[in-house]
């Protein structure tokens, strides 16, 4: 999902210690790809607060809710290059009924998550052509270089599923498809199955990131390994490079706590469909080895970062907002149980006390 990749461009970007707008030599910390710079994306104004600050503090988030500014889209067309993606964005259609269903996601948020957004996102863009997912969030940094918070970009049209078919087409994306097998996702009741809902799911998660960058969750400050060791959510599931080596590479070198029991993990790949190394004959013994952990989602467990954002969307969608989760698997007629919610089983004990604690730390940030 490019949410994820962009957060891991967003954090290693974040992990740098230059002040915005300067830019580094070109060394290892600085790669080029695509004929694209680093640096080039870490400089660009649209990362920076005063970019987006007049249009900051005395607003709702709610109406901050719109097409993509030019800069933005300027911001999509290099990142894209830069992760070798095809697609071009442009911005949604100023009348799109697209910009109307955000509206009522934002505004069906619970009140303590609508306060978080209201602080820490500058801006939910609305595009089409995103490549690579749903969904997409960077880091917006402060004048002294940390991070202020973030803006957050969806694909209208990417977005046209109820919110379970997205989430049955975005579980099943791990897998190659099946003729005779499939996965069916629940977290809305039939009622409640919109595409308002599937929005709304996806916003948590990208929102998850965000409050990652302003806190500190699980970025690693400057490289240095030692400096995630006091971090409480990431070490409930993550451990650490060997200490000869300084320097982490996200996504290259963390290690779950599971993964000798659970090899498999580091194969995941979302949105991966049929170049998955999994098939859904995988699926019963997968899950079987996801419950053996304390990751709440299969997603979850593909990295540190999404540990965390698929932790804290997932803890108030089914906690505070006492909505459903479920995976099934479907099969000539029959379907059996994957996967249910964690939040009341003693697996989920520690990162649930982790999450709560950190959604009130959010909540008490100026």
């Amino acid at each position: 999902m490019k949410s994820f990749q962009a957060f891991l461009i967003g954090l290693l970007l974040s992990m740098l210690s230059f002040p915005v707008g300067a830019l580094p030599a070109e060394d290892e910390d600085d790669p080029v790809r695509n004929g694209i710079r680093l640096s080039e994306l870490r400089a660009h104004p649209v990362r920076s607060v005063q970019f987006w600050r007049p249009a900051d503090k005395s607003q709702a988030p709610e109406t901050r809710i719109g097409p993509a500014p030019p800069e933005l889209i300027d911001f999509l067309h290099l990142d894209n290059t830069f992760q070798g993606y095809s697609e071009r964005p442009v911005p949604a259609s100023e009348d799109s009924e697209f910009i109307r269903d955000v509206e009522i996601a934002v505004s069906s948020l619970h009140e303590s998550v609508k306060l978080i957004t209201g602080r820490m996102v500058f801006c939910i863009a609305l595009i089409r052509e995103l490549g690579g997912g749903t969904g997409y969030m960077d880091v917006v940094a402060d004048l002294d270089g940390s991070a202020a918070g973030g803006f957050i970009v969806l694909d209208e049209g990417v977005l046209d599923r109820t919110a379970n078919a997205w989430a049955s087409w975005k579980e099943g994306s791990a897998f190659q498809s099946s003729a005779t097998q499939s996965l069916d996702v629940q977290i809305e009741k039939p009622e409640n199955d919109t595409r308002v809902n599937a929005i709304r799911y996806i916003l948590l998660h990208e929102l998850g990131h965000v409050i990652d960058a302003v806190l500190g969750v699980t970025q690693i400050d400057g490289g240095n390994t030692q400096n995630i060791r006091s971090r409480g959510f990431y070490t409930l599931s993550w451990t650490y490079p060997p200490p000869s080596q300084r320097t982490v590479v996200p996504g290259d070198t963390l290690r779950s706590r599971f993964d000798a029991a659970w090899p498999e993990r580091e194969t995941l790949a979302f949105y991966t469909f049929e170049n998955s190394k999994h098939t859904l004959s995988d699926a019963a013994s997968i899950y079987e080895w996801l419950r053996q952990t304390n990751f709440p989602t299969l997603y979850a467990a593909t990295s540190s970062a999404d540990d965390f954002a698929e932790s804290f969307a997932n803890y108030i969608h089914v906690v505070l907002d006492e909505r459903p989760y479920e995976i099934r698997l479907k099969q000539e007629g029959r379907s059996a149980n994957l996967l249910g919610s964690c939040w009341g089983s003693p697996r989920c004990a520690s990162k649930r006390m982790a999450v709560e604690h950190l959604l009130a730390r959010a909540a008490q940030l100026p």
